[in-house]
């Protein structure tokens, strides 16, 4: 690069040098008009150099700076097709995915191929430690679970928060399956730790997946539209997962517990279920399930946004002390939850989107100039990776 840099300049310096040598022959004629014709020789030599040194200057800055060609319009990020949707996204460099635009409600039909594909892909060879993980730290804190829910609390305490999660009801309208008692509620919280723990209520992930289905339908977005349609689908398995295993475990919440770290009774039957949930409905935590399934699928769709992970993994941390603060949860009762909330959200967003080709380059800026020599340490270069059941970027280092 520096070489020719070095030739531009050389010409451009030539060609100057030649022109002046020019215009000082052209100004002695002028001056001598009656001298002898050597000096028009002169003049014309000149001429003869600055002509041929410009145009090599100008064939050096063409080498230097190749002609930039625009790219294809169904090759540009984020561009609208045919019917004036946007359905494909370059999220990185040669990284694009494809939307399709989803039908109303289509995804409820989704979650029967959703449980179908867990075991698949839950349960592979290279998962064995990412399980075996799940397990031991489940265990581990279920031997601290006594101390840290007490911790927890006395930390609270220390901060000014109450104990318990209070919230306003201001929709209640009742409902019944049989002797079932379901109610439509719509409550929000009424102090600080009521709002910590209402990160992980159904409604706040409703206004989530509702406010991307909006969004998707102004602006025609296949993946705004997607990501709603994912949330709900990966929530609602989420959920339903959850919710089978509350039933098999049957362990005590804190805030009822008769013995430390809580009862365990297993396979409680439906109307004891139902009679005191409290007393059965602690693990795995639903709350953290939710919110898991919900940064996940937003992060995965959105890659380019990389503050959506830190800022859902804070809330998160907040969703998790408020639940050990006021009771409702042991710390062991989440890594199982979290793991089942990421593994739906996966499940979810792979079957949500199609891989395509992608430029190198961003729209409109041609190809690319040749990048400029670094020092070793500097020429790492990160990368898509898969995994597991893990996906996200790599950093390889050339030596």
């Amino acid at each position: 690069m520096k070489s020719r840099c070095r030739c531009r300049a050389t010409l451009l310096s030539v060609a100057l040098l030649a022109n002046l040598l020019l215009g000082t022959a052209s100004f002695a004629t002028a001056l001598r008009p009656h001298a002898a014709r050597p000096d028009t020789a002169v003049a014309a030599s000149a001429r003869v150099v600055a002509d041929t040194a410009v145009v090599a200057a100008k064939d050096s800055v063409k080498a230097v700076a190749p002609k930039r060609q625009p790219f294809p319009a169904d090759t540009v990020p984020h561009a609208r097709n045919a019917q004036g949707r946007i359905s494909e996204y370059t999220v990185a460099p040669g990284v694009a995915w494809h939307y399709d635009k989803p039908k109303p409600f289509r995804w409820l039909l989704h979650i029967p191929r959703d449980f179908g594909q867990f075991p698949g892909y839950a349960f592979r060879k290279e998962n064995v430690s990412t399980l075996s993980g799940l397990v031991a730290s489940s265990v581990v804190l279920w031997v601290a679970d006594q101390v840290l829910l007490e911790g927890a609390q006395d930390f609270g305490r220390v901060l000014g928060l109450k104990a318990k999660s209070t919230q306003k009801t201001l929709v209640n309208i009742p409902f019944r399956v049989g002797s079932t008692n379901l109610p439509l509620e719509f409550n929000v919280p009424d102090n600080l730790n009521s709002t910590f723990y209402y990160l992980g209520d159904g409604w706040t992930h409703l206004s989530i997946a509702s406010g991307f289905w909006m969004y998707g339908g102004l602006r025609k977005d296949n993946r705004a539209l997607q990501t709603s349609s994912q949330l709900g689908e990966a929530i609602l398995s989420t959920g339903l997962v959850v919710q089978a295993l509350k039933r098999i475990t049957g362990r005590q919440s804190p805030f009822v517990a008769t013995k430390e770290r809580g009862e365990w009774h297993l396979f409680p039957s439906y109307s004891r279920y139902q009679s005191f949930v409290p007393n059965y409905d602690a693990f795995p935590t639903g709350h953290l399930a939710t919110a898991m399934a919900t940064v996940t699928v937003i992060a995965d769709n959105y890659p380019e946004h990389r503050f959506i992970r830190p800022l859902g993994y804070s809330l998160m941390g907040l969703l998790g002390y408020s639940m050990l603060n006021n009771g409702v949860h042991w710390a062991s009762d989440y890594p199982i939850g979290i793991a089942l909330g990421y593994a739906f959200a996966k499940i979810a967003v792979r079957n949500g989107r199609t891989r395509v080709e992608a430029p190198l380059s961003s729209p409109g800026t041609g190809l690319a100039p040749p990048p400029k020599p670094q020092r070793w340490y500097r020429q790492g270069r990160f990368s898509p990776y898969s995994s597991g059941p893990f996906t996200g970027a790599s950093w390889k280092l050339s030596w």
